[in-house]
């Protein structure tokens, strides 16, 4: 037996030090109380009396100071914490214990619990068994989570607070020093592991059903309203009826009952009548069903929030006010340069105008004049010809061919970001996109060019508006790390909680854990992105990628059962109990 907080010598000083104590706290006299009788003569013939003891009588003494020195001792052991005694296997290095936090692992198992709560028992139990040698704890998706420690007690506390939180593209974690490798999964995702490394499965094939893609989009040309798409899989080996339901912020706007056949996937679409709310939540449930973290998927809809839109100018152009007045996703309002204040819109429009700083909220710019916040402004082209489409979303879907434009000036700033010029280099379209400042500025107006008549016009400021107010971060994601742009400034979750930015390269780096709608804050702009878990790696619970690599959860290499020192809390309490029940009714003293 060896001893995991201190040394064996330190150990047993402790557990002689705690039985004289409790020899010397039961021996030791307590002086009794005076009382003042009249007479001390019916006293005398009590004590003259002659009785013999009885055995009991003899020894009960004896034995509750044994049960008292039993108890100080059994405490002390759960104080010095024992264990099995090292091997000269352990103590050759340290242990690396890795529990699998992949989603699947909080399916439900038929013989109780989840595959969770059987990788969580099964670490405690490598960790008693380590025999004192070091211990670390980590995950797939947080790394090193604790240790490298000889403390059973500090490395037990981190496997009662780890989670599954996903983490299917982290890296592997790695300790320097360690001598043996031990891994808890239940084969969902398949990984490249080291020969060396020990797998132990808590894999056990359950049923599910799951929404497998959520996603929804805009208005297409010709279409009524916008619509959702749903993917919903059976895995269990019977067929089900599904029960999918649609939310649209709190109002149900859609609900059906498929019959899905043992391993079919069924494809959904629903259109969304007009209103207010982007935040779509699709639910899922079913008889036999034993993963929850799957059976909802969130989705935003483009243009389910209205944009408040701000235009300046003096005179706006004629089929600008119009367009912006018959969208029904923007909210107009217009006012003269005089009249024009710092203010809480979503997005400002300056037509043929510039303000004389920087604007506080994104802002798209038509023919601005120069300006010294703004840039230096080129020198006039006539006739540019625009030829390349350009890959930046707000050119998405603009075909430049069909536009014709008399002239254009050019804006140079090292801030700004050409992304659409003419054949002989002039600006027409560029863009800044930083923590302080979000905008779009075209080189032409609406009067200098055939835009107003053109099919590009309606995409070219519906693409403007959106990148500059919420900008899209493409279909839902798994949970892990996302780049974001270098302008993000703040990233909070469905409950508000703020995520850690890393900053590098010029971009932003934000792991994403939880599913959810995930709230982005760019210069001024307001994105969101979808994370959901369903995915048939982590949904399909019928199949697992260990094929007999793993050993059984409760056959592990050096695993015993529930550390000994709980065994010494448990005989210390049951003695005290019994001492206490024994001395209530004058069998002890």
């Amino acid at each position: 037996m060896s001893f995991s907080v201190m040394a064996w010598w330190q150990a047993l000083l402790l557990l002689a030090a705690a039985a004289a104590a409790a020899v010397w706290l039961f021996r030791m006299k307590i002086r009794p109380p005076r009382v003042g009788v009249p007479t001390l003569f019916l006293w005398r013939r009590v004590l003259d009396e002659k009785r013999e003891m009885t055995w009991w009588e003899r020894v009960r003494r004896a034995v509750s100071l044994a049960a008292t020195v039993l108890i100080a001792v059994a405490l002390a052991l759960a104080v010095t914490r024992p264990g099995p005694r090292r091997s000269a296997d352990a103590s050759r290095g340290r242990r690396l214990i890795v529990l699998d936090s992949s989603w699947s692992m909080l399916a439900r198992a038929e013989s109780g619990g989840t595959r969770w709560d059987r990788a969580v028992r099964m670490a405690h139990r490598l960790a008693a068994a380590s025999g004192g040698a070091d211990v670390a704890l980590a995950t797939t998706a947080d790394g090193l989570v604790e240790g490298p420690s000889a403390d059973t007690a500090l490395i037990e506390t981190a496997i009662d607070r780890v989670r599954p939180s996903g983490g299917e593209s982290a890296p592997w974690p790695v300790v320097a020093g360690v001598d043996s490798v031990h891994f808890i999964t239940d084969g969902a995702l398949a990984r490249s592991l080291d020969a060396s490394v020990t797998i132990h499965s808590v894999f056990e094939a359950a049923p599910n059903v799951a929404i497998t893609a959520f996603d929804a989009r805009s208005a297409a040309a010709g279409a009524k309203a916008p619509e959702a798409f749903v993917a919903i899989a059976n895995y269990a080996p019977a067929a089900q009826k599904v029960r999918l339901t649609i939310t649209r912020d709190s109002t149900m706007i859609a609900e059906r009952t498929v019959d899905l056949g043992p391993g079919e996937a069924g494809y959904q679409a629903f259109p969304i009548a007009s209103g207010k709310g982007g935040r779509l939540l699709a639910r899922v449930s079913a008889p036999q069903n034993a993963l929850d973290v799957d059976d909802e998927a969130s989705a935003w809809l483009p243009g389910g929030e209205p944009i408040a839109v701000t235009i300046v100018a003096e005179e706006p152009a004629a089929a600008l006010a119009r367009l912006l007045k018959d969208a029904p996703w923007v909210t107009p309002t217009f006012v003269t340069p005089a009249q024009y204040r710092q203010g809480r819109a979503d997005v400002f429009i300056f037509d043929r105008w510039a303000p004389p700083a920087p604007p506080n909220r994104p802002a798209l710019l038509l023919a601005p004049p120069a300006v010294a916040w703004l840039g230096t402004a080129g020198a006039d082209e006539k006739a540019p010809h625009w030829i390349q489409p350009g890959s930046h979303p707000v050119l998405e879907g603009v075909d430049p061919l069909t536009l014709e434009i008399k002239r254009a000036r050019g804006l140079q700033a090292p801030g700004l970001t050409v992304v659409a010029q003419s054949e002989k280099g002039t600006p027409l379209v560029v863009v800044a996109d930083t923590v302080d400042r979000r905008l779009i500025a075209l080189s032409f107006a609406v009067a200098d060019s055939n835009l107003a008549f053109a099919h590009a016009f309606p995409v070219l400021i519906g693409n403007a508006l959106e990148w500059l107010a919420q900008p899209s971060f493409g279909p839902s994601r798994r949970p892990g790390r996302m780049t974001l742009p270098g302008s993000t400034l703040r990233v909070t979750d469905h409950s508000g909680n703020a995520m850690p930015l890393v900053r590098a390269g010029g971009f932003a780096v934000v792991t994403l854990a939880t599913p959810g709608l995930h709230l982005v804050e760019a210069g001024g702009a307001r994105g969101v992105v979808a994370v959901n878990v369903g995915d048939p790696e982590v949904s399909n619970l019928g199949r697992s990628s260990l094929a007999g690599k793993g050993q059984p959860s409760d056959a592990a290499s050096g695993a015993g059962g529930r550390p000994w020192w709980t065994y010494a809390v448990i005989g210390a309490f049951l003695l005290a109990s019994i001492e206490w029940w024994t001395w209530q009714r004058r069998v002890t003293v």
